[in-house]
């Protein structure tokens, strides 16, 4: 990796393992790891450079609920640190985790904000609900112009 010396390297490399769990595969071939290994891996790679913005697509998709507990743990450690974290996600779950949201569909933007003041302001529950209601307003919107 460019710019970071040997010594500093294999720290960042063997704490990026270990939040993706992938510690004990670290000697295997890329070309050995399962999908879900390699999901994990390419999330370890983007953690190694501790970049100022980490963007994130689906970053948890198909990984145990253990281990992406943790991946959200880490992931709120760096945001705490000041760093900036944009990600892509379906998973409404991971969407709730987030400090602030946008929700897009069929290409626009159709809600923003917070979790919890979306949650509000929509007269819903889930976050999920909010993006279903704000698709129907879409739809009704499209429909009326």
């Amino acid at each position: 990796m460019q710019g970071i010396r040997a010594k500093p390297l294999k720290k960042r490399i063997s704490y990026a393992a270990g939040i993706v769990n992938l510690t004990a595969d670290l000697d295997k071939f890329v070309k050995d790891y399962s999908g879900g290994m390699k999901r994990r891996l390419s999330l370890a790679i983007a953690l190694v450079s501790n970049p100022e913005l980490l963007i994130l697509d689906e970053p948890t998709v198909g990984i145990d609920p253990e281990l992406r507990q943790q991946i959200w743990q880490e992931l709120h450690r760096i945001a705490q640190t000041g760093k900036t974290i944009l990600l892509t996600t379906h998973v409404m779950e991971d969407a709730e985790q987030s400090d602030q949201l946008m929700m897009i569909r069929k290409g626009a933007a159709i809600a923003q904000g917070t979790p919890a003041q979306l949650i509000k302001d929509y007269h819903v529950k889930t976050v999920e609900d909010v993006f279903l209601k704000a698709g129907r307003n879409q739809d009704a919107h499209i429909t009326n112009d």
